[in-house]
């Protein structure tokens, strides 16, 4: 008797389990389910966006200076100023 009143109760309890997990799936799949699981997952992605460009920014500021560090200012380096590419059909005039 007691192996019964065992599988009973596991019985109702799987029986309430899936339940409660069909409802759930199809509160979600309704039309405003889908419209809120959207808006939830495009939230997340402008958080983790605004994350990452944060981050690049701080990273690039770190590089930036500790290769400002590594070449002192009045370095043998030239720098040459960048004017871009030539115009179609230009002559390159650059030496």
């Amino acid at each position: 008797m007691l192996r019964r009143g065992f599988w009973l109760a596991v019985g109702a309890g799987v029986g309430v389990w899936a339940v409660l997990k069909v409802q759930q799936t199809t509160a979600r799949l309704t039309p405003s389910g889908v419209v809120d699981g959207a808006v939830r997952h495009v939230r997340h992605l402008g958080n983790d966006l605004a994350a990452a460009l944060a981050e690049g920014q701080r990273t690039k500021r770190l590089t930036e200076a500790e290769l400002r560090q590594a070449v002192p200012a009045r370095s043998a380096i030239n720098v040459v100023e960048h004017r871009g590419p030539p115009a179609l059909g230009a002559v390159d005039t650059r030496a």
